[in-house]
């Protein structure tokens, strides 16, 4: 995955399938629901000393509205 204008593509698809597809694609996902029901943070990034950044976990956070019954992606980007 290249860049977060690589995961635009997602925007508008169901949460649940395509979170599923990036933590088998090796990526570690936030999920942030907004609606009246808002929930989700995205924790700090954990450095591992010694380990180089290209082999730590791409982490994404998604952003999508919990009043909505399709649970549609309205954001996402990559947390570099």
């Amino acid at each position: 995955m290249s860049s977060s204008d690589d995961l635009q593509k997602y925007v508008g698809q169901n949460v649940r399938n395509v979170q599923k597809e990036l933590e088998n694609k090796g990526c570690e996902v936030h999920l942030v629901c907004t609606g009246r029901f808002a929930t989700g943070f995205v924790p700090p990034k954990n450095l591992v000393a010694g380990e180089p950044e290209s082999e730590q976990k791409k982490r994404v956070v998604i952003s999508y509205n919990g009043d909505d019954p399709d649970e549609k992606i309205t954001y996402i980007s990559r947390d570099d």
